[in-house]
């Protein structure tokens, strides 16, 4: 788009008004280009991604540390799981086997989590939640009717419970999220060893 300026000289001098005149082919073009460029719709796709996306990503982002944080609280579960599947094969023996379990809780997952492994109790099934119902039914390494105590009340004979728990610190991706800058996901599993 090039306007040709009035060449001013002593052997032409210039009319009177001439820079209209030498302006107006110049700026009708112009107008005509820019006329021309608002009827086009070529780019009005990419302007429009341009403005959603990041409202789009804003609302998505939560969606997907959620969705991260339900993972990882189902590996937590697993290596929850897996340290029970260890304790009831192996018979209880005291501190190797806890550590063995333990060292169970934290080889199945590649997360960095906590296993508490807690001591041998006795106990009955509680028949309205997965707790363990202590009390008179003994202490180990003596537990149920040997050591004189009564059976349970659904009339099964008292057993050896292991409680083993893991946690792990979740930290969102965004300070934003739904879940908090950091959250503790934790399981729990009370496994009858004998």
């Amino acid at each position: 788009m090039f306007c040709r300026p009035w060449i001013m000289s002593s052997y032409n001098p210039p009319p009177p008004g001439w820079p209209a005149a030498a302006l107006r082919p110049c700026l009708a073009r112009i107008g005509a280009r820019i006329g021309a460029l608002a009827r086009d719709r070529k780019g009005m796709s990419a302007v429009e991604f341009g403005l959603a996306a990041p409202v789009f990503l804003a609302m998505l982002t939560p969606v997907i540390d959620l969705g991260l944080a339900f993972s990882q609280q189902i590996r937590v579960n697993q290596a929850v799981e897996s340290g029970a599947q260890y304790a009831t094969a192996n018979p209880y023996n005291g501190t190797t086997w806890a550590t063995n379990v333990s060292s169970a809780m934290t080889n199945a997952t590649t997360l960095s989590v906590s296993p508490v492994v807690g001591a041998e109790t006795c106990g009955c099934p509680n028949p309205t939640s997965t707790q363990i119902v202590t009390g008179s039914y003994g202490t180990p390494p003596s537990c149920g009717a040997q050591a004189g105590a009564s059976d349970c009340p659904d009339s099964s004979k008292p057993g050896y419970y292991v409680t083993l728990s893991a946690s792990l610190t979740y930290t969102s991706v965004m300070p934003y999220s739904i879940l908090g800058s950091s959250t503790v996901l934790s399981s729990r599993a009370d496994v009858r060893v004998q």
